[in-house]
């Protein structure tokens, strides 16, 4: 299924994405409080960021709502972005972050409305039920994850970034990194296999 970009997100220009010389002064720009030249810098990276906040909290309003606040964060942060080459994992950390912090406020409010309201189910198609089955083990076993090797695992399988970028994301070394995923995706294979097993 295609991943399928919010309106909230088409803040760019429809313009073509500038030349690398174009980047350095869209980057310049930007620092000096130019929203447009923002707005050009982040959009080819909003399909990505969109996928790492849907990864992160398995919900498609809350992916929206993570990479608005991460578009309005890294805008009043930009000044902390050593070189232009490092925005993809500037912005991937902090969609990440803040996808994971949406849904930890989400479940407090589910929790909270889980003694008010009966939940309703609809029904639904066979292979939409095994989708959705697939789709909740998934985030059942994300959830299992501390959460550091939670962050790497999602940046490295949903936003398909290299160890370095992760590092950058995140904030520490490369070599923390890929114990942090060797250990995550170990765990993670673990729990789906267990789940499997036992059904």
């Amino acid at each position: 299924m295609t991943t399928q970009i919010p309106a909230i997100l088409s803040i760019a220009a429809e313009e073509d994405r500038p030349g690398r010389s174009g980047h350095e002064a869209l980057l310049a720009a930007a620092l000096g409080g130019d929203g447009r030249a923002f707005s050009q810098l982040v959009k080819p990276h909003l399909k990505l960021l969109y996928g790492i906040a849907h990864r992160a909290c398995g919900d498609a309003t809350l992916a929206e709502d993570a990479v608005q606040e991460t578009l309005l964060l890294a805008y009043r942060r930009l000044g902390r972005l050593r070189e232009h080459s490092a925005l993809r994992a500037f912005l991937a950390g902090i969609a990440s972050r803040r996808a994971r912090t949406l849904l930890r406020g989400a479940k407090r409010r589910a929790a909270r409305e889980l003694s008010s309201r009966e939940p309703t189910r609809t029904a639904r198609a066979d292979e939409m039920l095994d989708a959705s089955r697939l789709a909740a083990r998934i985030r059942s076993a994300l959830d299992g994850l501390p959460a550091k090797r939670q962050q790497v695992v999602i940046l490295r399988l949903e936003g398909k970034m290299s160890d370095q970028e992760i590092a950058e994301a995140l904030g520490t070394s490369e070599g923390s990194v890929r114990v942090l995923a060797h250990l995550g995706m170990k765990q993670l294979r673990a729990s789906l296999d267990g789940e499997g097993g036992s059904r």
